[in-house]
C-alpha cells in the first residue's frame, strides 16, 4: 500500500462522524486516518452532503458538517472540502462564504431538482439563470463544478457554460453500467476535452447492471474510459460512507490498493497507474 498515493474526490464520512460517533483517526466506517496513512500519500475530499431530510434548514446542516470537519485531526493526510447539493446557496454572497470555508468543488444538486439545476431524478430542468450566476461566482473563487448528480440536460448546460475543467467526482461509465448516475461516452469525452476528470465510484449498482461487483467490475470501467482516450481523465471518487454496499474485496479506503495492483498485473504502466490513483485529480485541483 505504501507504494501508492491516492487522491479520492468523494466520501461522506463527515456525515457519519457528525450523526453517529467516532473520529477520523480510527472508526468503523469506510474511511479513517489509520488506513489512509498506510499509503505513500493520501488526499481525501470530504463532502458536506445536504441530504433531503435537511432541506428545511440546509445552512444549519452545512454548519454542523463544517464544525465536524474543523474538529478532526487530519495531520499526515491532505483534506479538502466539497459541497454536495446547493440547497443552502440562496445568494452569491453565500458562495463567497463557502469559499472562505475552504470549499473547492460544489455539486449543484443531489438527485432532486433545486433552484440551481436539475438532478438525476428530474428529466426536464436544466441549469437555471441563478445556477449560471452561481457558477460564475464559483469560478471567481476557483471552485470547480461537480456534475456527478446532474441530469443530462443540466450536464450539457454546464458543459456549454463553464470555463473551468469539469469534474465528476463520483461517476462511472453508462456504457458499462446503464445507471442514470453514470456518464455517457459523450459526456466523458466532454470532461476529457475540458481538462477535467471523472472519479470511479465504488457503489456496486453503479459498477454493474447486476448490482454485483468486485475489482474486476472497476477494471471494466477503467478499460472503457481508457479506450475513449481518457487516461488523463480517470481518478478515484469512491463514495465511501455514502453507499450502502461496496464491491467484494474493496471494503473501504484501506483496500483501494487492490485496484492499482490489478492495473499492474494487466501491464498498465506505472505512469498511467499514478495518473489514475492520484495525479489526474492533483493536476486539476492544483490548476485552480
Amino acid at each position: 500500500m505504501k507504494n501508492y498515493s491516492v487522491f479520492d474526490t468523494h466520501c461522506d464520512t463527515l456525515c457519519r462522524l457528525a450523526d453517529r460517533d467516532g473520529t477520523i483517526l480510527k472508526n468503523e466506517y469506510h474511511v479513517d486516518k489509520e488506513r489512509m496513512m498506510q499509503y505513500k500519500a493520501y488526499t481525501q475530499i470530504f463532502a458536506c452532503f445536504i441530504s433531503p431530510e435537511h432541506y428545511d434548514n440546509p445552512k444549519a446542516r452545512f454548519e454542523k458538517l463544517y464544525a465536524t470537519y474543523k474538529e478532526q485531526d487530519f495531520s499526515g493526510i491532505t483534506p479538502i472540502l466539497s459541497l454536495e447539493g446547493g440547497e443552502a446557496i440562496d445568494s452569491l454572497e453565500y458562495v463567497d462564504y463557502l469559499a472562505d470555508c475552504g470549499i473547492k468543488c460544489i455539486a449543484l444538486t443531489w438527485n432532486p431538482v433545486n433552484k440551481l439545476a436539475g438532478g438525476v431524478n428530474d428529466d426536464d430542468t436544466g441549469l437555471t439563470p441563478f445556477g449560471k450566476d452561481v457558477i460564475r461566482r464559483m469560478e471567481k473563487h476557483n471552485i470547480l463544478v461537480d456534475v456527478s448528480h446532474l441530469n443530462d440536460k443540466s450536464f450539457y448546460d454546464v458543459a456549454d457554460f463553464a470555463t473551468r475543467p469539469i469534474i465528476a467526482t463520483h461517476s462511472n461509465s453508462r456504457t458499462i453500467c446503464k445507471h442514470r448516475r453514470n456518464l455517457t461516452d459523450d459526456m466523458f469525452k466532454i470532461i476529457c476535452e475540458s481538462g477535467g476528470v471523472a472519479g470511479l465510484n465504488m457503489y456496486p449498482d453503479f459498477l454493474s447492471d447486476s448490482g454485483n461487483a468486485d475489482v474486476n467490475a472497476v477494471m471494466e470501467h477503467i478499460r472503457h474510459f481508457i479506450s475513449l482516450g481518457g487516461e488523463n481523465a480517470i481518478g478515484i471518487g469512491a463514495d465511501f460512507d455514502g453507499i450502502p454496499a461496496v464491491p467484494d474485496g474493496l471494503n473501504g479506503c484501506g483496500e483501494l490498493y487492490r485496484i492499482f495492483e490489478r492495473l499492474e498485473e494487466e501491464g498498465v504502466s506505472a505512469e498511467v497507474i499514478e495518473k489514475i490513483s492520484h495525479a489526474n485529480f492533483e493536476r486539476v485541483f492544483e490548476g485552480v
